[in-house]
């Protein structure tokens, strides 16, 4: 009795997973559509948040490089996987109609005579091809979410203790290296480990075996690759700009022949975007007072004791002012003529609620005309190995034009 319950459960189970296999392609249209809308919300955001570890957070340029990188390739691989699935779809559902219309596919007779002595398949089976690719290629990313999602937590527990241990770069870069090679020589050892045997029965090697055992070991290979590659146009485009954010080098001079006015002038900003640098109001000012906003790092105030302490003299050859706070390390320059700054102010502005440092300036004195405006900056530079601090000064630290009207 218990026998013919268990072979009735089976049978039940297998009946409803042949349902489900058939009408796989609803849940697999409505999350493909879901997830995509999402995905292409996410830049935006992931650019954001990567500028916001640089300028609230204080991580450096590197780690919050490699996390931008990391996560906008997560994204644009998917944009790709997803896109071309609801592509294939689309064709499929044409070909559903297709074969409805004209269940028997083609009449030969009826073609023009060259056309007539050809085999052409019909429109049914084009369905039921069609339909394994388009389930292929939604199931392909499942193993990259697992793939991905492991890694991602390896690299957020990797953050977590350089901001807490307040490590230096380097020593998270080999970290991740000896990672990598102990995960290498685990994984292409003949030796039977336990690791090896986990690993092979997890979910994320499963999908990678049966892909590479029906589609053959290369194919998989190739299309995973492929994709990648595809998503490389989409990573350089939600990535630009994003150098201006490196807070310890001179602008390019590419940067300041064709200068992003975004970056510059609150007129053209995007909203829900940080300024990397310096801006003013707009580029056409046409009042005889000038209001200058200077991006805050937070990453800055960390060397200011340093520099008070074992950089004092050079300070004073510089004839730089005191630094009581990091707006004290600007300079400003219009028309290469130094700007006294009596003092600057805090703020929070726009909707990531940035913190900034303002000053005015008085440019009644001024002709009207284009004009330079060019800010200095010091830094202290740390070797990427060693903690050893070489002061710095960026002259070229921003520059942009404006028209005094």
């Amino acid at each position: 009795m218990k026998k013919e319950i268990d072979y009735d459960r089976k049978q039940e189970e297998l009946t409803w997973l042949e349902n489900l296999q058939r009408n796989s392609w609803e849940p697999e249209v409505i999350i493909s559509g879901i997830t995509l809308a999402f995905l292409f919300v996410f830049p935006a955001k992931i650019y954001e948040f990567s500028v916001y570890l640089i300028q609230e957070v204080g991580i450096g340029y590197l780690g919050s490089l490699m996390i931008l990188f990391y996560l906008t390739t997560i994204v644009s691989v998917f944009k790709i996987f997803f896109v071309v699935h609801l592509c294939l779809r689309f064709v499929w559902a044409g070909l559903l109609g297709l074969s409805y219309a004209y269940p028997k596919g083609v009449i030969n007779r009826n073609l023009f005579k060259m056309s007539q002595d050809y085999s052409y398949q019909k429109p049914a089976d084009m369905v039921l091809k069609l339909e394994k690719t388009c389930s292929t290629t939604f199931a392909y990313p499942v193993s990259l979410i697992l793939l991905f999602l492991i890694i991602t937590i390896y690299l957020g527990l990797l953050i977590g203790f350089y901001l807490w241990f307040n490590l230096n770069f380097f020593i998270i870069y080999v970290i991740i290296m000896i990672s990598l090679v102990i995960f290498s020589v685990l994984m292409l050892s003949k030796k039977k480990t336990r690791f090896k045997v986990w690993y092979v029965q997890s979910m994320l090697s499963s999908i990678s075996a049966i892909y590479q055992s029906n589609l053959g070991k290369w194919t998989a290979v190739v299309y995973a690759v492929l994709i990648f590659a595809f998503a490389v146009p989409l990573i350089i485009s939600d990535t630009q700009d994003f150098s201006m954010f490196r807070n310890d080098r001179a602008i390019a001079e590419k940067e300041i022949e064709w200068p992003a006015k975004y970056l510059h002038f609150a007129t053209d900003h995007e909203i829900g975007f940080r300024y990397p640098r310096a801006f003013i109001p707009s580029e056409e000012i046409n009042d005889d007072y000038l209001r200058l906003g200077i991006a805050r790092y937070e990453g800055d105030g960390k060397i200011i004791e340093e520099l008070n302490s074992d950089f004092k003299k050079v300070l004073d050859s510089l004839a730089w002012r005191p630094l009581r706070e990091t707006a004290d390390l600007h300079r400003i320059y219009i028309d290469e003529v130094p700007i006294e700054i009596a003092s600057w102010s805090k703020h929070r502005i726009g909707v990531p609620k940035q913190k900034i440092y303002q000053t005015g300036i008085d440019i009644s004195h001024l002709e009207e005309g284009t004009h330079t405006l060019r800010v200095e900056k010091l830094l202290l530079h740390y070797g990427f190995v060693d903690n050893y601090a070489e002061l710095i000064s960026i002259e070229q630290w921003d520059q942009f034009e404006f028209i005094k009207r």
